[in-house]
């Protein structure tokens, strides 16, 4: 398989922004990555760094007409010989309403404000089936069925018939991944799927993902902010910064060879078994979006800040298998920029 046959998703220039009273907020901001088939492809962050932003992109779910892809392109490589752009496609046209739900699923943040609590979640996953699968309220209901028992419901013939608020919360979040699943995706987008579920509950909804993912063969792009969860479950890492990729690359590089000075903040950050120390948090506070500053966005905050930061924003710097925004790795940085 040749590298761009095994490429799934890439996604170049994406600059998604919107318009305020307060002013224009640059929530993605000229990011570049690319997903594999099959690979499990990690997004982290403070909050506020852009990575729901990017899913939502993605998805083609960005509230209009406040906010809006202004450039770049979000090519998706499906069965067909050419790339679809994504970012190209009418929101609800026929195109995008056929890939969103049916090529690409999506996982979201909070399952008791995405879930309809109107509706019986049998009725809500049966729905997207009939939607892209032509099959009938039948045997879409028998499909939903088995998926239900898939995910882990103690009693999905009886569940199916359940409201939301009926069941709990690791129960709900087991019913999202089996909407998104419903139709058997290529790409699964999980946004922070285990926000506010205790460490038991995690860890059998992460298990539950791999288990699946390895049944479906599908890749995932996993949102989320604890690093526990990152090291565990990705092959490739992308670090996000006020709405920038700061650092990419392989979950083991991240982990034990950081590079830009937030990512060894965030791992420091990280409190440890047996740890006797004080942590060792990031200086400062995330700046306004408003008010992103000029040169490199983490030049305030950054202990190893130059002169050359301050006026001048890095590019990604390449090294063997890693990219990283920071003017301590260019052969450019010389040592009179150096405060």
């Amino acid at each position: 398989m040749t590298e761009q046959q095994d490429t799934l998703l890439r996604v170049s220039g994406l600059k998604t922004h919107f318009r305020t009273e307060q002013g224009t907020i640059r929530a993605v901001d000229g990011i570049d990555f690319e997903i594999k088939r099959g690979e499990t492809f990690g997004i982290v962050g403070e909050s506020g760094c852009g990575k729901s932003v990017t899913a939502y992109s993605i998805m083609q779910l960005i509230e209009r007409p406040q906010g809006d892809i202004v450039s770049g392109s979000i090519e998706y490589m499906g069965e067909g010989a050419r790339p679809i752009d994504i970012a190209a496609l009418d929101p609800n046209g026929p195109d995008m309403r056929n890939l969103r739900g049916n090529e690409i699923g999506m996982i979201f943040q909070e399952p008791m404000t995405s879930l309809n609590p109107i509706y019986t979640i049998g009725n809500q996953i049966i729905e997207a089936i009939v939607l892209h699968q032509r099959v009938s309220k039948m045997e879409a209901r028998k499909r939903a069925i088995e998926l239900l028992d898939r995910v882990g419901l103690s009693d999905p013939r009886s569940q199916i018939d359940d409201y939301p608020h009926q069941l709990s919360g690791g129960m709900r979040q087991r019913v999202m991944i089996a909407m998104a699943l419903s139709c058997n995706p290529r790409l699964l987008i999980a946004d922070e799927p285990t926000t506010a579920l205790d460490v038991t509950v995690e860890a059998q909804i992460l298990d539950l993902m791999r288990d699946l993912q390895q049944d479906f063969g599908m890749s995932i792009m996993l949102i989320t902010h604890n690093l526990g969860v990152v090291a565990e479950n990705c092959d490739r890492v992308m670090v996000m910064y006020l709405g920038k990729v700061i650092e990419e690359g392989s979950a083991v590089d991240i982990f034990y060879n950081p590079r830009h000075p937030y990512t060894h903040g965030l791992l420091e950050s990280i409190p440890q078994i047996g740890l006797s120390s004080r942590l060792t948090p990031i200086e400062g506070a995330v700046p306004m979006m408003q008010d992103i500053p000029t040169g490199c966005t983490f030049a305030p905050r950054c202990p190893h800040v130059m002169a050359i930061c301050e006026d001048d924003p890095p590019m990604l710097f390449p090294s063997d298998s890693e990219r990283t925004k920071c003017w301590l790795y260019s052969e450019e940085a010389l040592p009179q920029h150096a405060k």
